[in-house]
């Protein structure tokens, strides 16, 4: 007789985020875009990490969109930078998979 066992844990986040999908993720060109740290989680095999682009305020719109027609969206913040009332850019941090932290 065959049990069927629950999934569960990181079980689930491995099936989500894939080490080629975390490569999707981070080689998402888009004008002036740029990324500026991504740490993987996961040895040998990578099911998470987290990172930051660097994105011109002009960009912002369409470098979101880019990013959330994905399969797997991350986790996303951005902060602005620049001297008030004026953005110059935009961090835009990211985490995903195993990286997720609730």
């Amino acid at each position: 007789m065959t049990v069927a066992r629950k999934i569960r844990g990181s079980e689930l986040l491995a099936r989500k985020w894939t080490e080629s999908d975390l490569i999707k993720l981070i080689d998402i060109e888009h004008d002036g875009v740029s990324l500026v740290e991504f740490f993987p989680k996961g040895v040998p095999v990578p099911d998470g990490g987290w990172g930051t682009w660097n994105v011109p305020a002009s960009a912002l719109t369409g470098f979101l969109q880019s990013v959330l027609k994905g399969q797997n969206v991350p986790n996303l913040q951005l902060f602005p930078r620049g001297i008030p009332p004026v953005v110059d850019h935009f961090d835009v941090t990211f985490s995903a998979g195993s990286a997720v932290e609730h």
